[in-house]
This record gives structure tokens, C-alpha cells and sequence, in this order.
């Protein structure tokens, strides 16, 4: 099953369908997750390269069949495709 997790930190998780997902956007201010129904996850971190939240998107966009993980706290590996 394809999924989406979305870590942030010890404390945070976040496991939904890959279906749910509809698209990873950039703000000034981080990055925006926006799901089915109009919900959405913000992440704000003012410091956050623009290649990293090109990286996030450009993933969520080429791999709509695939199990991603985002670990929001890792800026040198933000985002992968899990093979499991």
C-alpha cells in the first residue's frame, strides 16, 4: 500500500494514504502539504532552502504511486521513496 508519512521530530507522525495527498507546496515561510477535503500541513521554518522544499515537491509530484516519507527535521535527507 502506497503511503505518506510525514515526521517531524520524536513527537509527531503522520501516516495517510498516498491517495489523500494532493499536492506539496512552497511558501515564503516552509512548506504546505495540502490533503483531500481541504485539509492541509504547514511546516513553517523561515530558514528552509528553496531546494529542499523543490526537492519535497518535485517528489510528491514524479512518485504518485509510491510510499514517501518526509522527515521534516532532516535537512540532508527531507525526503525518500520507501521501497518496503
Amino acid at each position: 500500500m502506497a503511503e505518506i508519512i510525514i515526521k517531524n521530530g520524536d513527537n509527531f507522525l503522520l501516516k495517510v494514504d498516498r491517495t489523500e495527498l494532493v499536492q506539496v507546496d512552497e511558501t515564503p515561510d516552509g512548506v504546505v502539504f495540502q490533503f483531500k477535503n481541504g485539509l492541509s500541513l504547514m511546516k513553517n521554518d523561515q530558514f528552509m532552502p528553496s531546494g529542499i522544499k523543490q526537492i519535497m515537491k518535485n517528489t510528491a509530484d514524479n512518485y504518485p504511486d509510491k510510499k514517501l516519507v518526509y522527515d521534516l527535521n532532516n535537512p540532508k535527507r527531507p525526503v525518500y521513496v520507501d521501497a518496503t
